[in-house]
């Protein structure tokens, strides 16, 4: 156990210790409204948070996250985060509305 088993102030975080414990509340949560709803989850989305991580720990929370999904649950991440693009199979892309040319189109694509 880090930190010697005592206690740590949560304005002690890191920005990046801050979205692991944000990342197990949400998951935590998530898989208990699976266990006890009458509805199921299939899709669980993290929005950002990405960007306060280094290397190292990007890559531990993608295999995580790749290891939780399953044919009963996707998961998508929203991020800007170059790394995490790389990293995920497939994309949906946002492109901006240009003038002429009507709203905003979303693009899909594949690693």
């Amino acid at each position: 156990m880090k930190n010697g088993g005592a206690l740590r102030d949560v304005s002690t975080l890191s920005g990046g210790e801050t979205f692991l414990v944000s990342l197990a509340l949400a998951l935590a949560l998530s898989n208990e409204i699976q266990l006890k709803g009458n509805t199921s989850l299939e899709i669980f989305f993290l929005d950002e948070g990405f960007g306060t991580l280094d290397d190292e720990l990007v890559d531990t929370v993608i295999d995580a996250l790749e290891s939780l999904q399953t044919s009963r649950r996707a998961i998508g991440i929203i991020s800007h985060v170059e790394q995490i693009k790389n990293r995920v199979a497939a994309r949906l892309v946002v492109k901006e509305a240009r003038m002429g040319e009507g709203g905003s189109k979303i693009v899909t694509e594949k690693n």
